[in-house]
């Protein structure tokens, strides 16, 4: 899963021609039927609003266009389908749409954990019995991640040290094993009192541990140096657990500092 950063700062042939004399009309239509080139496939893109992934709550936007020939398909019916993690079961419909005038659609699931997710555009019915049916058309999947809500915190522990707390919000299947890392470094205060510092070195590193169902807390105590004057900036970070289905397995946390944007 992505390092999660939360700053807190104190303070998409013509047929060809058929000349028929004793055959009859039917037979003529068919010529012309083999004839006939298909037409190019429909095409549907894919895109996530975030790759990185959101928070437990928020909604993942999931946006795309549909366009044969590079001109947009409007009015078309889309499907938005997903596959729960562990990703071993079936595909399951989320949400339908339409397209807009420019063969756009958008979807706005609210996930409970790490889904693939792909859009479906529905295929139309033959016009005629001439004229094959068009079938449904499937963008490539893509993994839309979903993080433990979490908020960070502290409190203040005697004249230069900080507690650092972390509190974390997850579906009460889910176990979060990875620990939490947390960073902190000195705020560098401009003229309008804003921080300007790029960076915050690692401080500590605190065990994950488990309230309850859903809920877990990692904590880890932190000196302040004399030098920050008693502005400074704190950062927390907390790779994937394994089997968590909960963020980005390939991602981890910086080992020395992290930038702060």
């Amino acid at each position: 899963m992505p390092p999660r950063a939360s700053r807190l700062t104190s303070g998409a042939l013509p047929s060809a021609g058929v000349t028929v004399r004793t055959f009859s009309i039917a037979l003529a239509v068919g010529l012309g039927l083999v004839s006939s080139a298909p037409a190019s496939a429909a095409e549907v893109s894919l895109d996530l609003g975030s790759a990185a992934g959101v928070r437990l709550g928020n909604a993942t936007a999931v946006g795309g266009r549909v366009t044969q020939d590079g001109a947009p398909l409007a009015g078309r019916t889309v499907r938005l389908e997903v596959k729960k993690h562990p990703f071993d079961g079936s595909w399951k419909r989320r949400a339908s749409g339409t397209t807009a005038a420019d063969g756009r659609y958008a979807f706005s699931p609210q996930l409970k954990r790490n889904h693939q997710v792909r859009v479906r555009l529905e295929g139309l019915p033959a016009e005629s019995p001439y004229v094959l049916p068009e079938p449904d058309t499937v963008s490539r999947r893509r993994f839309a991640y979903v993080l433990p809500a979490f908020t960070l915190a502290f409190t203040q522990r005697g004249a230069r040290a900080i507690r650092i707390t972390q509190t974390y919000t997850v579906p009460k299947g889910v176990k979060l094993t990875a620990p939490t890392r947390f960073y902190v470094g000195p705020c560098k205060a401009d003229r309008r009192g804003r921080c300007t510092a790029e960076r915050a070195p690692f401080a500590a590193q605190a065990k994950t541990r488990r309230v309850r169902a859903g809920r877990y807390v990692a904590r880890a105590t932190v000196n302040i140096p004399a030098s920050f004057e008693g502005r400074f900036s704190y950062v927390s970070c907390f790779a994937y657990s394994k089997g968590s289905g909960m963020g980005d397995p390939d991602l981890r946390c910086p080992r020395k500092s992290v930038r702060l944007d």
